[in-house]
């Protein structure tokens, strides 16, 4: 996949801390995408994890850390 080839391509992100709720962990985002199946535009955003790996995720499995209240932290022990 090249980045010509993405739809809806956009770096308004890059930077933003995330948490993956499909692994539960922290990452940061890239940029976001659209990803066409062949009857759905599904947003995604390419990011990276702690370790410095690059993934896909559906914008769907993450949340900015930002938008999460003190319960939620607390709940994926990201707040003593």
């Amino acid at each position: 996949m090249t980045v010509e080839n993405l739809k809806d391509f956009d770096r308004t992100l890059f930077g933003t801390k995330i948490v993956n709720f499909n692994t539960q962990k922290l990452g940061l985002i890239l940029y976001t995408w659209t990803n066409v199946y062949a009857d759905a535009h599904i947003p995604f955003a390419t990011c990276v994890d702690e370790n410095g790996k690059k993934y896909n995720v559906s914008m769907d499995d993450i949340r900015a850390i930002e938008d999460l209240d003190e319960d939620e932290l607390q709940e994926l022990g990201l707040k003593a």
